[in-house]
């Protein structure tokens, strides 16, 4: 995927601490994605499960839908924000030391071409910012 943005972290944490904030979406808000305000999974992580997250953008709450998962290894979802459709993938891989975690977003819709390197420039930084708390976390 990756023709968004991607991004990596190395943690001697365990996968399967990752793994736990990854899939506690109710929990993402206050535990890595600090530009949320609130998420939620309307069921089970499985494919087709729906959910939406709510950004601190005046914006309605965005839907996302579950598109992928292999239970304690990656899942993946895609939502719409406004016109555009993000898709997003987590995994987490065991290394020697611990474990990698590497998040991998698209973005297309009408234009998304055109505005991709401007919202790489606005989006980057939450996700790396995203990827350092979720580390963080993990490693307690």
């Amino acid at each position: 995927m990756g023709s968004f943005v991607e991004g990596v972290r190395e943690t001697t944490a365990s996968c399967d601490a990752v793994w736990s904030l990854l899939v506690d979406v109710e929990r993402w808000p206050q535990t890595f994605t600090p530009h949320l305000t609130a998420a939620r999974l309307e069921g089970p992580l499985e494919t087709g499960t729906t959910g939406w997250v709510k950004t601190k953008l005046p914006l309605p709450r965005s839907p996302f839908t579950v598109t992928s998962v292999d239970d304690g290894r990656s899942w993946g979802w895609q939502g719409q924000l406004l016109w555009l459709t993000m898709t997003f993938d987590h995994r987490c891989e065991s290394t020697r030391d611990g474990c990698r975690v590497v998040f991998d977003v698209d973005l297309e819709g009408p234009l998304a071409g055109a505005i991709r390197p401007l919202a790489r420039r606005v989006y980057r930084p939450q996700m790396e910012r995203a990827l350092d708390l979720l580390v963080e976390h993990a490693a307690r």
